[in-house]
């Protein structure tokens, strides 16, 4: 019976890493690589931009918060920061792509 039940989990452990992976990562070949996205210019500034101002925001409202005494004024602080992340984060990513295939 023990036997049987860790065979089963074990089993049922290996299977569930199994479908963690993406499908690219069984077709991988490093012999041929993907080739890196090309910086276009006009496609960089605007996104270059904004995430820029989204920095000025952050920066901004980290001084807000900073300065705020009261621990229950600063509960709507942070969730202005949260959003402000979440729109970063993947603005942050699309431009790190970019600037790595230079």
């Amino acid at each position: 019976m023990l036997l049987r039940t860790s065979c089963a989990i074990v089993l049922a452990a290996g299977l569930a890493a199994c479908s963690v992976a993406p499908p690219s990562a069984y077709t991988f070949d490093p012999t041929h690589p993907q080739p890196r996205p090309v910086a276009d210019p006009a496609q960089i500034a605007p996104l270059a931009n904004r995430v820029a101002q989204l920095q000025e925001q952050l920066n901004t409202l980290r001084d807000r918060i900073a300065q705020q005494p009261d621990t229950w004024k600063r509960l709507p602080l942070y969730r202005e920061e949260n959003r402000i992340h979440r729109e970063l984060g993947p603005l942050q990513r699309d431009l790190a792509q970019y600037a790595s295939a230079r």
